[in-house]
């Protein structure tokens, strides 16, 4: 009797250390398919212990499956578990696809109550439905309060998440702060997130001891608050550059493609100060497009306003974001869209928003040129003036706040007396008065059609900007030589032709607006050269942009002629007319275009550029295309 007690006891203490060991071994993991070479062994036993996960068990063994999806619904749990909250207690579900009472319905109620999720508008959670890395990083800064305002407005450091990515600041937060490294380049934004990467990352987030190092950010990390506006490049291979240089390699740390997105802290000069993989780095403004405050081109221009007071420029629409610059009463503006009260206008080449009630509409036609000088150009004879916008007004005398004496629509024609800087005598069914010439297509008929027009030709570049180089080849020099061979041409046919730069000097960008605005140009073609990464690209190219007025129409009949004549003098591959919003010919009134002769990266190409007896067919087909778009009535 006794032994038997005796036997009954150690009986008794082994089936309670058998089951004290089964225990301990699954708080601590024990995951038969978890070894514990296992990359994410010791997260996935900290979150054991912490009860953020568990497994599964099969025929007597219990498995993580450290490779399956992890779904919205589980994340849900652990997120909930792993910040220290519980589960909410309701009567109704939220989410038709979530039922009431269990316990799923619990965990994602709080989740989606601790804004852990962005939910969608169908009223489902999809608790089914894996979890995109994308996803995952909005969960965690949300579940672990990170600070996410460092980063937002900023490059990320992976190609595949851009700045107008809606996780952008959210992948930014994780990736500086140690919880993510990505795969190289990528960040692979729309794939599923495993369960042992998920382990990996809720135990990176709760605790410093399972933290990456945190990246390296170069310079120190630019105040986003600072960010002043968003551009898109609009050409490929556009070089990122450490400073302001665009004579060395060296000081190339990337490229950006066409349409690739960047945020701008400052303009200086021709150069425009961005942010690349968390450091400050420039690019060159000449090939890059400003942006709304929502990622968008700028489309066309709705109408004009005068500013009523001093005004701010905003980056944002609305009065708490940062003010761009300041503008002053009495400023005319164009309007690009209407958002919530204000305007999207651009001031000095900056995008920005505007309090819309401290502006007044004005009329199509206000000139946004220099009043003209003592002595401007006189034209008088046989001329003819066809309207290129609706509702132009003809006034009593030669300046916008003259009397109306009516309105002219787009295609009508007028008799041209004579002009006076930027106005036109005219006579309209009898009767005489002013036009901003700016809005007529001036047609001479009698003679060369293009006699005493006014031309005002843009050799590229110049100066300390040599623009594309290769070899002892530069754009730059490419582009001087056709633009003084075209104006030759051009004078001897009666033109006017006056040129941007005439030796190796270096206008601005605005400077060459300004140029053409203070000699009243009629027509403005720049002559540039183009590159590409790729060696094999090719062939000539020709832009406009929409600008104030919209006589686009204008812009596209002189591309395409100057395209067109040389695509075909000199076999070139025709790449095409196209709209950009270049600075040069997006801040002109008149039609105004931007040819790139072809590729100096491309040898073909190059060959044809650097020929004498090609440059003079260059310069012979950009003359016939002027031409031709003169002999249009």
């Amino acid at each position: 009797m006794y032994l038997k007690k005796i036997s009954l006891i150690l009986c008794v203490l082994f089936i309670s250390a058998s089951m004290f060991t089964i225990h301990s071994a699954q708080a601590s993991g024990g995951f038969v398919d978890v070894p514990k070479d296992h990359e994410a062994y010791e997260e996935i036993n900290y979150l054991v212990s912490l009860g953020v996960i568990k497994g599964y068990t099969e025929n007597g063994k219990t498995y993580y499956k450290p490779y399956n999806s992890v779904t919205r619904g589980q994340v849900a749990k652990m997120a909930v578990v792993a910040s220290g909250n519980k589960p909410l207690v309701i009567s109704k579900s939220n989410f038709s696809d979530v039922t009431v009472g269990t316990e799923l319905s619990g965990y994602v109620e709080r989740a989606v109550q601790l804004g852990f999720f962005r939910t969608n508008t169908k009223g489902q959670f999809l608790p089914n439905k894996p979890l995109t890395r994308d996803e995952m990083s909005y969960v965690l800064t949300k579940a672990f309060k990170l600070d996410t305002s460092e980063y937002e407005n900023i490059d990320s450091p992976f190609v595949d998440v851009g700045i107008t990515h809606a996780y952008v600041q959210y992948v930014n937060t994780i990736y500086y702060n140690g919880i993510t490294k990505g795969s190289g380049q990528n960040y692979n934004p729309n794939s599923s997130v495993t369960r042992a990467q998920f382990a990996l990352f809720v135990a990176r987030a709760k605790s410093e001891k399972y933290r990456l190092e945190p990246p390296v950010k170069g310079v120190a990390v630019p105040d986003t608050s600072q960010v002043i506006g968003l551009i898109a490049s609009t050409t490929d291979g556009l070089n990122i550059r450490k400073s302001k240089d665009s004579s060395s390699s060296t000081n190339i740390v990337g490229t950006v493609n066409k349409g690739g997105k960047l945020s701008v802290y400052a303009v200086e000069g021709d150069w425009l100060k961005i942010t690349y993989k968390g450091a400050f780095a420039y690019v060159y403004k000449t090939y890059a497009q400003f942006l709304d405050a929502d990622g968008n081109a700028l489309g066309n221009v709705q109408k004009q306003v005068t500013t009523t007071q001093g005004i701010n420029l905003y980056v944002k629409p609305s009065s708490s974001s940062k003010i761009i610059s300041s503008v002053k009463s009495d400023v005319k503006l164009p309007v690009y869209k209407t958002t919530g009260g204000y305007y999207l206008t651009v001031v000095n080449g900056l995008p920005g928003y505007i309090v819309a009630n401290s502006t007044v509409d004005v009329e199509v036609e206000q000139p946004t040129t220099p009043d003209p000088d003592p002595t401007p150009p006189i034209v008088t004879g046989d001329l003819l003036g066809r309207v290129t916008v609706d509702n132009l007004n003809i006034r009593k005398e030669a300046n916008s706040t003259s009397t109306v004496l009516g309105k002219l629509t787009k295609g009508e024609y007028v008799q041209v007396n004579s002009i006076n800087g930027y106005w036109a005598q005219v006579t309209y069914e009898g009767q005489k008065g002013y036009v901003h010439k700016s809005y007529l297509k001036l047609l001479n008929q009698n003679g060369n059609a293009l006699k005493n027009r006014i031309i005002i030709l843009d050799p590229g570049h110049g100066g300390k900007d040599p623009g594309t180089v290769v070899g002892s080849n530069s754009e730059k020099a490419i582009t001087l030589k056709v633009s003084t061979l075209v104006k030759q041409k051009l004078e001897a046919a009666g033109a006017k032709v006056l040129m941007t730069r005439t030796s190796d000097t270096y206008p601005s960008l605005q400077d060459r607006v300004d140029f053409t605005n203070e000699n009243y140009g009629e027509i403005f073609v720049s002559i540039h050269v183009n590159s590409a990464a790729n060696t094999s690209a090719q062939g000539t190219e020709t832009y406009y942009a929409i600008t104030t007025g919209d006589m686009h129409q204008e812009d596209i009949d002189l591309a395409s002629f100057v395209n067109n004549q040389i695509v075909n003098n000199l076999k070139m591959k025709n790449r095409g007319v196209k709209e950009e919003q270049y600075y040069v010919i997006r801040n002109t009134i008149i039609p105004a275009i931007l040819v790139e002769l072809g590729f100096l990266t491309n040898s073909e190409d190059r060959g044809k550029m650097t020929d004498d007896q090609y440059v003079e067919l260059f310069a012979d087909s950009i003359y016939k295309g002027i031409s031709q778009y003169y002999a249009k009535q």
